[in-house]
């Protein structure tokens, strides 16, 4: 529980978009606001609809095909929006559930999702700006049409948990059906599924060694391919660390400040200027970097990355192994065809740490096509204020004979 106490409170300003349509605002009294009249009547008791843009989504009770019992409660989209997401939710005091592992599962079948759904939950403790633990099935993502079929999320609820918030998200167009709502308490056999303790990556170095002890380091929040990070480093072939406010520092001259969505400065010796966006069907950075124009478009299902000329195109592959709380991508055409690229933890998150998701991305995600070569060299100081002369030495002019 310290990590998750340590979460910056970046974290949770990125969160904010999302909070908004997965944990409604209190009232001025503290409680939790009604539900419009329209949906009230036909909503189970207990459970409301909130959403990132009013009217994009609407909620229901059906009674026919349910996939257990003899009614589902259904959320669909109202519009074709792809930027929008709304959720079927409700909240609950974590009183009774303090110390224990907590499963929500429920029977649900969806019909041309166009973006991703998915099964939520969150624990809040008193700052409801740091969530305790997280799961929004995004690295398991229901998409398109698919039968009825049961699912998960499990949590563990911190003894200073104070709320608890559970439902059905869906992000972008269409419509799912959710039946059979169970909330049960259940041992350490079953494993959490937790996007704020995703797996470890591999240790750098040899452990264990008999020269004292080890400095612990924080638990690694996300990954992309090899490149890790946490709430106060990234580590990669070109490692950044936090700064005083919003900069980040590297050990080779980088350096990256966060703005708002913004992440500007230089990273691996190249300027760097994107713009991140997520909480949407897709998470993109946009902008460019070593002044050539860069992309990086992330879904559930696939992910697009463009830099220059050159273009990574993925699809995931989701018969492969993948640790916990990780996508599989696999690259479907050009030169690193079937090179596979690992998306973990909070990498995958609606709202993602801006600055660690870009560097990861960068070092660990974007490949140089064969025309860019290597990292640029560091040019000798110039001695002179007049220009180098016309033969290209690295000379200035007044030195030259």
């Amino acid at each position: 529980m310290t990590l998750r106490k340590r979460l910056p409170g970046l974290l949770l300003a990125l969160w904010a978009p999302v909070a908004a349509a997965q944990t409604p605002p209190p009232t001025p009294q503290g409680g939790m606001p009604a539900a419009p009249d329209a949906s009230r009547a036909k909503l189970p008791q207990g459970w409301y609809v909130t959403e990132s843009a009013p009217q994009h989504y609407e909620a229901g009770v059906d009674e026919a095909s349910p996939c257990e019992g003899t009614r589902s409660a259904f959320l669909r989209s109202r519009t074709q929006a792809t930027d929008s997401f709304g959720t079927f939710m409700q909240a609950f005091s974590a009183k009774d559930f303090r110390g224990k592992r907590l499963r929500f599962s429920a029977a649900v079948r969806h019909q041309d999702v166009k973006g991703w759904a998915g099964l939520w939950m969150r624990v809040e403790g008193t700052d409801p700006k740091h969530p305790l633990a997280f799961d929004n099935m995004q690295s398991r993502a229901l998409v398109g049409t698919h039968g009825c079929q049961r699912y998960d999320v499990v949590l563990d609820v911190p003894m200073e948990a104070t709320r608890i918030m559970a439902g059905l998200i869906m992000s972008g167009a269409g419509q799912a059906w959710l039946g059979g709502v169970r909330f049960e308490t259940v041992d350490a056999s079953v494993k959490t599924t937790d996007l704020l303790t995703p797996p470890q990556p591999l240790p750098s170095g040899p452990q264990g060694l008999e020269d004292g002890p080890q400095a612990k380091a924080n638990t690694p929040l996300g990954r992309v391919g090899t490149a890790w990070f946490d709430t106060q480093r990234v580590q990669t072939a070109t490692p950044l660390v936090r700064g005083k406010g919003p900069s980040w520092k590297g050990e080779f001259g980088d350096e990256l400040f966060e703005h708002g969505i913004e992440v500007n400065g230089t990273y691996e010796r190249r300027d760097l200027s994107v713009k991140v966006r997520a909480g949407g069907s897709a998470t993109l950075i946009e902008g460019t970097w070593g002044g050539e124009p860069l992309s990086i478009r992330l879904t559930p299902d696939a992910l697009r990355i463009r830099w220059g000329t050159d273009h990574q195109q993925f699809d995931r592959d989701t018969g492969a192994s993948t640790p916990k709380g990780c996508n599989v991508y696999r690259q479907t055409a050009g030169r690193f065809e079937q090179q596979r690229l690992e998306v973990c933890g909070v990498a995958l998150a609606t709202r993602p740490p801006l600055t660690q998701l870009v560097a990861a991305f960068l070092s660990g995600g974007v490949r140089a096509g064969p025309s860019r070569g290597l990292l640029p060299a560091p040019s000798p100081p110039v001695r002179s204020p007049q220009p180098y002369d016309s033969s290209g030495r690295n000379e200035p002019a007044s030195q030259l004979q």
